[in-house]
């Protein structure tokens, strides 16, 4: 049924089902051909002989990123051990001594600092400000619009 016609095809039944037959032999070699890439394309072994480069190159980045943990890991932990802490703990006094007025000496902003954080806060709030006042409007009209 075509569009509430009926369409009568005037074929013998055996063309109809030589058709069928050959569209059917045509998609079985075409699911076949789609299973075989499939299971090509899952095999690890055969894209790492196609593929060489690529799967040195992933090896590459696991080992390096995996030696960087390894690494930090290392330097954490002799980081806090004893002696070093305490060599910077000494160091850190001895500046103290030498230098009071540094330790925890607040310095006057410049004017150019003060400004920029100004104009930037000022920037921002009004942002925000517009961005909810967008969404509650919309909120707004969506509630209205919504059936009671």
């Amino acid at each position: 049924m075509n569009s509430g016609k009926m369409i009568e095809d005037l074929r013998p039944p055996r063309e109809i089902e030589g058709d069928i037959e050959s569209l059917r032999t045509r998609l079985d070699r075409l699911l076949a051909e789609l299973d075989r890439r499939r299971h090509e394309l899952t095999d690890v072994r055969l894209q790492a002989r196609k593929h060489p480069a690529i799967f040195i190159g992933a090896g590459a980045v696991v080992l390096l990123t995996m030696g960087g943990v390894g690494y930090a890991i290392y330097r954490s932990r002799k980081r806090d051990e004893l002696p070093q802490k305490v060599k910077r703990l000494r160091i850190a006094f001895r500046r103290a001594v030498d230098k009071p007025e540094r330790v925890a000496a607040r310095r006057e902003a410049p004017v150019w600092e003060k400004i920029l954080a100004a104009v930037g806060t000022t920037i921002a709030v009004r942002l925000t400000k517009k961005l909810f006042e967008r969404g509650w409007n919309r909120t707004l009209e969506a509630g209205r619009a919504a059936p009671a």
